[in-house]
């Protein structure tokens, strides 16, 4: 059972080594978010990939907010989140959204939609500032993307509106998408923000008292929680900051800016005896999401659903 399976890490068109990523699956990562390619280069390494492992398949990430325009370079863009409840002709505008998302994704290569955003907020990607549509939307989007055979994640937990309320305020509002969606969350990520009212010294994605005492033990979550991509995580040391998240309840640790150095110190700990349960836990949920991957439908090609993906963004 390799540790590295733990590390997700990012591959970034035109800066990333492609020798480095091959290293990095023969190593034993668990798989890749992938950033700034083609729809063509992006099936590629996916492809190279799963042949340099020693897994044979790997889950690839699609770390987006909206659509995979954020990531890849010639998808069309989707409709935001927040305009689908203002699609008068498209009652099923979540759903659609989710579901052409999937089959995008699926396309080229990616099988793990990093979404929805269940924030609530004005503007894009939260789809509402009210608790009650943001469930019925990212219920309907959830379902959308199972249906076209992507796993999804939402996020941010605890909600980025609450940082400044009271647990008590979050309890009506901020959490109410997170414990109508558990059921259907294939994994959760914390946000990189402080929430001074639940822990007032240390960022969400670091926290045990968010991510074990609010997330796992208050909320009862039982399903994977993976971490928000280092690289974008203002972290002054990322190798301990990575072995400080899995010890408060994170699974897996999501594109850092440097996966080997990770990959390193989390041997060392493994070697010290200090991860077991934590490496058992990140690899039995792999493999239930792996099995989940190969339920949904074969993927269709990226001229058709990138040609229904710009139909519909017409609309």
């Amino acid at each position: 059972m390799k540790p590295a399976r733990i590390v997700f890490p990012g591959f970034w068109f035109g800066e990333s080594d492609l020798q480095d990523a091959v290293q990095l699956a023969r190593r034993g990562v668990g798989g890749f978010c992938v950033y700034g390619g083609t729809a063509e280069q992006t099936r590629d390494f996916t492809l190279r990939m799963n042949d340099a492992s020693p897994y044979g398949r790997l889950l690839f990430c699609a770390d987006i907010d909206e659509d995979l325009s954020e990531i890849i370079t010639d998808a069309p863009p989707l409709p935001s989140n927040f305009s689908l409840q203002q699609i008068p002709q498209q009652q099923d505008a979540a759903y659609r959204k989710g579901n052409l998302l999937a089959r995008m994704a699926r396309s080229v290569g990616l099988d793990w939609v990093l979404a929805p955003v269940v924030d609530l907020g004005y503007t894009s990607p939260a789809f509402s500032d009210v608790p009650l549509t943001v469930t019925h939307l990212a219920g309907d989007f959830i379902a959308g993307l199972s249906n076209g055979g992507a796993l999804n994640c939402i996020k941010y937990f605890p909600g980025i509106s609450g940082v400044l309320k009271t647990l008590a305020q979050m309890e009506d509002a901020e959490f109410v998408p997170y414990k109508h969606t558990f059921r259907r969350a294939d994994a959760i990520m914390p946000s990189d923000m402080i929430f001074p009212n639940i822990d007032n010294d240390t960022q969400a994605m670091l926290s045990d008292k968010v991510i074990k005492g609010l997330l796992k033990k208050r909320l009862n979550y039982k399903g994977c929680v993976i971490s928000f991509p280092l690289f974008k995580g203002r972290l002054r040391y990322e190798d301990a900051s990575a072995i400080r998240m899995l010890h408060a309840g994170i699974e897996n640790i999501l594109a850092p800016k440097d996966a080997s150095g990770v990959v390193d110190a989390i041997e060392r700990e493994a070697d010290k005896g200090l991860l077991l349960d934590e490496i058992i836990r990140a690899v039995s949920n792999q493999e239930m999401l792996l099995s989940k991957s190969f339920v949904g439908p074969e993927p269709a090609s990226v001229e058709e659903t990138f040609a229904a993906a710009q139909a519909f963004g017409n609309k």
